[in-house]
């Protein structure tokens, strides 16, 4: 019944960078343009992933996959940018060594099923973000950044991250391990709303921040 909102993730994250190319110039350093990058990276990859079964015939989980293991990345990449604390920081490039030797040692004893991979490797990935979210957050509240952070691009961004793969970790072990029905009707509705969340504040984050913030 539902099977059709997911084709519409495109869109959602389409409107999304556009809108992020339309504040552009609030956006002064790579750090923040990056944001914008990585939206239109999604977007890029939700074209190729919709036709690359139909190109190559193989499992579009190739896809996505890479997609993956690029973004966990760049997320933990952009945490530690934003962390000041030098334990944090050291943190976070440990988080990121562990998330790529956890993703290439999944591919390595999974790589019968690359779904198997995908699920584990995305698990660990979410932690990582999940805890480095949680440093950044209690760096913000220990600051006086608290008085201005709903005008930083950053924290919107963030929250949009979490507000997508927290709720979804667990909906997805549950189709992996079998404690739910494999409903495709019910995963692209799940999919498609976490989506419209997480676009939703990268959007907020683009309009409500202020340049000065996005630093």
């Amino acid at each position: 019944m539902f099977e059709f909102l997911r084709f519409y993730i495109f869109y959602l994250a389409l409107f999304s960078g556009i809108i992020g190319l339309i504040s552009w110039h609030k956006l002064p350093g790579y750090k923040a343009k990056s944001l914008v990058i990585l939206i239109w990276f999604s977007v890029i990859i939700e074209k190729v992933g919709y036709y690359f079964t139909e190109w190559t015939g193989l499992l579009n989980y190739y896809v996505f996959n890479f997609y993956m293991l690029v973004s966990f990345s760049a997320y933990i990449l952009l945490l530690r940018s934003l962390l000041t604390k030098t334990n944090y920081r050291i943190t976070a490039s440990l988080s990121l060594i562990l998330f790529i030797l956890s993703f290439f040692l999944n591919i390595l004893y999974f790589k019968e099923d690359v779904n198997h991979s995908y699920t584990y490797s995305f698990a660990i990935g979410v932690l990582l973000v999940m805890i480095l979210s949680c440093l950044y957050l209690v760096e913000i509240f220990n600051s006086d950044k608290i008085l201005n952070f709903k005008k930083s691009v950053f924290f919107w961004y963030i929250l949009g991250i979490l507000v997508f793969h927290v709720p979804f970790l667990p909906f997805m072990l549950a189709l992996n391990w079998f404690l739910i029905k494999h409903d495709e009707s019910v995963f692209s509705l799940v999919v498609f709303i976490l989506n419209l969340l997480a676009q939703t504040c990268y959007i907020i984050g683009f309009l409500w921040s202020e340049k000065k913030y996005n630093y």
